[in-house]
């Protein structure tokens, strides 16, 4: 194999982990929403989230 097969394989291989972890912190998040659990920064670290305001509900 030479140079650029190795370039080709190195080049697939990482967008290969980068959509990988994409997937998984989706789940990530998804799993959370479901179950409504907040970070533990915000557990140690913030309140209750503040109410919107100024924004228009339609």
């Amino acid at each position: 194999m030479g140079d650029s097969g190795l370039i080709y394989m190195l080049a697939f291989t990482t967008f290969a982990l980068v959509v990988l972890v994409l997937i998984w912190q989706r789940m990530r998040v998804e799993r959370a929403k479901e179950t409504g659990e907040r970070s533990t920064f915000t557990d140690h670290h913030g309140g209750p989230p503040r109410p919107q305001q100024g924004i228009d509900p339609r």
